[in-house]
């Protein structure tokens, strides 16, 4: 990475909330708000809200099968047919980009997406309840790790579901539109009884 720290859009906003910051394979993340347990607590128990921006993401689109089919065991978030988002570990998005596109049909275009993407992950039993303040998308509708598009809070986004340790769903919008979404979802978050968390309270209930 040549010595560059990369931070998503709204890391000045984690720092007015007294995050603790980390770097992690050139990414600044969010690594706790305070205390883990007390965000453990709220993953369990109500809702939190996570800064997952850092997450590599490839881009595919039109023919996507060639592509995915060297995608290993990376997460991906498959839109629609002719659309896929693979999201990877930070950094991770270097390894995999080129095998991806050796990989890839000629009537496909596979891109680097990282930076186009910002990315947060809504986890906790009270995920239904902060949803329904900010889209009128029904997440019942998401199977484990089925993936859509649909709005939140008025602006597109792409939603993952995940059934880990407690319920997980993963969204990206274009990061231009990440410090607005930050705001409103956690607005909606704390208004359930629910808060921040960083990156060891999400992994410690089985995030990757």
């Amino acid at each position: 990475m040549n010595g560059v720290i990369r931070r998503s859009p709204v890391t000045r906003m984690h720092e007015a909330l007294g995050a603790s910051l980390e770097t992690e394979e050139g990414w600044q993340i969010v690594a706790r708000y305070g205390g883990e347990a007390g965000e453990r607590a709220l993953l369990r128990e109500s809702v939190a809200l996570a800064d997952v921006t850092a997450r590599g993401k490839v881009d595919v689109r039109g023919q996507v099968d060639g592509a995915l089919s060297v995608a290993g065991d990376a997460l991906t978030a498959r839109v629609a047919e002719d659309w896929a988002l693979v999201l990877t570990e930070p950094g991770g998005e270097e390894v995999l980009l080129p095998k991806m596109e050796q990989a890839a049909d000629p009537r496909s275009m596979v891109t680097d997406a990282t930076h186009l993407f910002a990315g947060f992950a809504l986890a906790g039993p009270s995920v239904p309840e902060v949803i329904a303040r900010v889209t009128s998308w029904d997440p019942a509708t998401l199977s484990n790790r089925a993936a859509t598009g649909a709005p939140i809070a008025d602006v597109p986004a792409v939603l993952l579901g995940r059934e880990l340790e407690v319920p997980v769903l993963e969204f990206y919008v274009a990061a231009e539109f990440a410090r607005y979404v930050w705001e409103s979802v956690l607005d909606a978050v704390r208004r359930v009884g629910g808060g921040p968390a960083g990156w060891r309270a999400l992994r410690a209930e089985g995030w990757a």
